[in-house]
């Protein structure tokens, strides 16, 4: 979930991100990174936050863990070497489905580096431009090329539509470091037990009055409950359907009173002051991107669990001759 992690995560991604590329040349490809991350977490106590506050406060608690982490890497690196004859089975998408993980998928469709959610309207409006002007001038060069200076004006006129401007996001330097973070969970890699928490405070919901439910949020709930659970990460289809399988066996019912009880805790905290959740600006900037995204694709209903499919349709029918979005007036003055 957008708001809620294991802050441990950036901890061990950077930890394993340093013993591979220590590890030589010809053997660093051995190593999913992922699964290395995956095995170190669930060799380590959960530490999920989802306030701001939160986040801090689990980064020192992480700090005072570092000899832990470096440990715990290096055991997953002894233990998850890859075996090319047995390439485990990846997640499903509806596993990996979140926010980050929609707007990695989007910066690969628009080849955009480091693309912000802010700056997604306008990547996608020049990708869109950029499609329908390759269209025009492939149209344009068919019908005049047998006029020689014509035909050769029309043939520069595609050298310039075909160079490969660097496109990418330009920001603060502690932005990019949040964003860094906070892209972080587009990982292949989940908690097992994620969604099935998620699903029970969803239909605990309904046993509260009306009024408990605007101090009660899902973020905070599955943070406290995840706190005290094993962790179960996975990344790999079997994999998930074993630990499921585990965590059904052996603390099913445990599960569930632990997010009764996280809930009337959440509940409780609230009533005195709720604080701003995890990535709070990044979460403001994602809904106003996506407004803007909404308005200039003509579709109010543009969400990230969209977002991939909506760009993905819009930019075929540019790349077809067809403007389905809304132009910017002096991109429409150029038709």
């Amino acid at each position: 979930m957008e708001s809620c992690r294991n802050v441990l995560l950036e901890f061990v991604y950077r930890e394993a991100n340093t013993q591979i590329q220590s590890l030589g040349s010809g053997i660093r490809h051995k190593y999913n990174i992922d699964e290395v991350i995956a095995y170190a977490l669930n060799r380590l106590p959960p530490m999920f936050a989802s306030t701001d506050i939160g986040l801090q406060t689990k980064r020192q608690e992480c700090m005072a863990l570092q000899a832990d982490i470096t440990k715990a890497t290096r055991q997953a690196l002894l233990g998850v070497r890859r075996d090319p004859l047995r390439e485990p089975e990846p997640l499903e998408i509806i596993e990996l489905a979140n926010a980050p993980y929609a707007l990695i998928d989007v910066q690969e469709c628009l080849n955009w580096t480091n693309l912000m959610w802010c700056d997604l309207p306008k990547a996608l409006e020049e990708s869109l431009e950029s499609a329908i002007a390759k269209y025009n001038s492939g149209n344009l060069s068919s019908r005049v090329s047998k006029y020689g200076a014509l035909g050769r004006r029309t043939v520069n006129s595609q050298m310039y539509l075909s160079k490969s401007t660097p496109k990418y996001s330009v920001a603060h330097e502690s932005k990019q470091k949040e964003y860094e973070i906070y892209l972080l969970e587009s990982r292949h890699l989940v908690h097992s037990l994620e969604r099935l928490i998620i699903r029970m405070a969803q239909n605990r919901a309904q046993s509260f009055p009306q009024s408990d439910l605007r101090f009660i949020r899902l973020e905070d709930v599955l943070a406290k409950t995840l706190n005290r659970l094993p962790p179960l990460y996975a990344t790999s289809a079997k994999g998930i359907a074993h630990l499921r399988y585990y965590a059904q066996m052996n603390i099913g019912s445990e599960v569930a009173i632990m997010v009764h009880e996280a809930m009337l805790e959440v509940r409780n905290a609230s009533y005195q002051r709720i604080e701003p959740l995890m990535f709070s600006k990044i979460r403001y900037e994602r809904e106003q991107s996506l407004t803007k995204v909404s308005k200039l694709l003509l579709d109010r209903q543009v969400k990230w669990q969209n977002l991939s499919e909506s760009v993905s349709k819009s930019l075929e029918f540019a790349k077809s001759g067809k403007v389905c979005w809304e132009r910017s007036p002096h991109n429409a003055l150029k038709q």
